[in-house]
Parts: structure tokens; C-alpha cells; sequence
């Protein structure tokens, strides 16, 4: 619609056709019709609702295989990077990365988040799927999330209300679909904020020893079945290093998918399905994507 257009090109600092390879981890991604960053992405879900625009929330950009093809409607990247501490609680907004927040919390000798300077993602995807590492869950120190319904206005919601599980919440696949997440409420316990930070220290060593964090990926592609291992099954599938293009299987991590250089959203995707398939074929297990497809696709399909 014509008003719609005009809309969406007076907004202050939008960008048009605007590549999003750079705002991923993954450094693959066709254009957003619109994209802006915005420390009130609140303000613009509910205005995109409001006229039926397609809206895409976007934080630290992992996890996320977005399509050669580009987004449709607006693309808001959110910066809204604001936190307080009172006590053991810490607020913090959505667009601040996990990892910036986990050394907050040890500098203020608060524990219980130290698995998070593994999380490369920000504070509003971590909620969006319950993000993880080392057997730690936000969910087990999530008190309360504040985001707003469009439609609905501004909520608080619990982790029963946001249904949160593994890699999974209602925001993702469930009746909160196209809610934004603001802030969060954390709730920590005191503690030796030096202890914290060595903690954390071993936590990186480990994580550069086991994961390929110098190349370009989205973290781990696929959830780890019911008491097995992805990376495990795809390594005794025989598929470690193998190519779709410019993306590999790392040789690094199995549950890894790399960025060689120049590799498309297309090239992802198909490694991904010959991956599911191969594992399907030789073990009967159907592993199941913890990354999400996202803007237009060929066939017209977004999952």
C-alpha cells in the first residue's frame, strides 16, 4: 500500500534494499525491503501490526539462515542495550549480548551466569529459544520478560507463560508468535565475582578448544536428540567436512555448519537436508534444526 510505503521510508534512519549478511553471524543474507535499528523496537512491532507490514526482530544475528532472496517488510535490528542491578536481580534489555551480561553480573559478584559468556547471542534471543550451553538453561534464572503483544499492549511474562524449553519458547512456536521481547528480569545469587570471572576464563578455553568460534557460523544447527549427541551422529555419519558449495560441515565440530567464504543461504540449506537426511538414513533419527530459516525462499516456504 502507498501509505504503507511512505510510512516505512519516513522512518528516522531506514535503510531500503538493505543487505543483512553483515548483522549475521552466519555473513549470509540477501536485502530487508526496509531495515533500521532501533532501541524501541516495541514502538515499531505494534506500528508494523497495526498496518499489516511483515516485521523481522533481529539481535545479535545468530542462529538465523537468512534467505539470498532478502526479507520482506522491515527488519528491526534492536539496540536497546540498557541494564541495572538491584541486589541479587538484574534487569537488562533486549538487544544487549549474553556474553556482555554474563561479565556484568561477575564484575558485580553475582554467579549463576557464567554458562552465558558461551551465548553469542543477545538477551531477547535467548529468550526467544531458551538458550543454553553446559547444561544450563535461561529458564533456571529467568525471573520475569517485559515485551509487548501487538494487539495486546505491554506484558510481563513469566518462563511458565513464555513455555519456555530446549532451544524452544511460545515467542518461537507457540500462541506469543510476533510478540517482542524488551528487557528481562534475572534473578542471580552473591557471590565471588573473581571465582565468577575464572569460571568464565575455563568456560572460553573450553569452548575455543571444542567449537569453531574464529570462522563465520550460526552456532549449532541441529538440537541434540534425547539423549544422544548431533555433532556425534553427524561425525558417524561420515559428513564431517563435507561441502555444499562454499559451506562445510566443520571439521572442527559436526553440529557446525561454516562459512568458507562467499556461501549462500541456498548452499546452507541444502548441506543442512542432505545432513538430515544421511543421519535419518543410517541411525532413524530425525534431527530436528535449532537454527531458523527466515525471509523468502524459492518455494515460497519460511520456517
Amino acid at each position: 500500500m502507498p501509505s504503507n510505503r511512505r510510512w516505512l521510508e519516513g522512518l528516522a534512519g531506514v535503510r531500503c534494499d538493505h543487505p543483512l549478511a553483515r548483522y549475521t553471524s552466519f555473513g549470509i543474507g540477501g536485502p530487508a525491503d526496509y531495515f533500521v535499528e532501533s532501541a524501541e523496537p516495541g514502538r515499531l512491532v505494534e506500528a508494523c501490526s497495526r498496518r499489516g507490514i511483515p516485521y523481522l526482530l533481529l539481535g545479535a544475528g545468530t542462529n538465523l539462515l537468512v534467505s539470498d532472496l532478502g526479507v520482506e517488510g522491515l527488519v528491526i535490528r534492536c539496540i536497546n542495550r540498557g541494564w541495572r542491578i538491584q541486589g541479587t536481580r538484574v534487569f537488562a534489555e533486549s538487544g544487549l549480548k549474553m556474553m556482555r551480561l554474563a561479565r556484568i553480573c561477575a564484575d558485580h559478584d553475582l554467579r549463576g551466569l557464567e554458562w552465558a559468556i558461551g551465548v553469542p547471542g543477545s538477551v531477547g534471543g535467548a529468550v526467544y529459544q531458551d538458550a543454553g550451553c553446559w547444561g544450563s538453561e535461561l529458564r533456571q534464572v529467568l525471573a520475569m520478560a517485559i515485551g509487548l503483544r501487538p494487539g495486546v499492549g505491554r506484558q510481563e511474562w513469566t518462563p511458565v507463560d513464555l513455555e519456555l524449553g530446549y532451544r524452544t519458547s511460545a515467542l518461537r512456536q507457540g500462541r506469543l508468535r510476533g510478540a517482542v521481547v524488551e528487557g528481562v528480569w534475572l534473578e542471580l545469587a552473591a557471590g565471588d565475582g573473581a571465582e565468577a570471572r575464572r569460571r568464565m576464563a575455563a568456560l572460553v578455553r573450553e569452548r575455543s578448544r571444542t567449537q569453531p568460534i574464529a570462522t563465520r557460523n550460526c552456532g549449532s544447527v541441529f538440537k541434540n536428540p534425547p539423549g544422544d549427541s548431533a555433532g556425534r551422529l553427524i561425525e558417524a555419519a561420515g559428513l564431517r567436512g563435507e561441502r555444499e558449495g562454499a559451506a562445510m560441515v566443520s571439521l572442527h565440530h559436526a553440529n557446525f555448519i561454516e562459512n568458507l567464504g562467499g556461501a549462500t543461504a541456498e548452499q546452507v540449506d541444502r548441506l543442512i537436508e542432505r545432513v538430515k537426511a544421511a543421519v535419518a538414513e543410517q541411525f532413524g533419527v530425525a534431527l530436528e534444526c535449532e537454527v531458523e530459516r527466515v525471509g523468502r525462499w524459492p518455494e515460497g516456504r519460511v520456517s
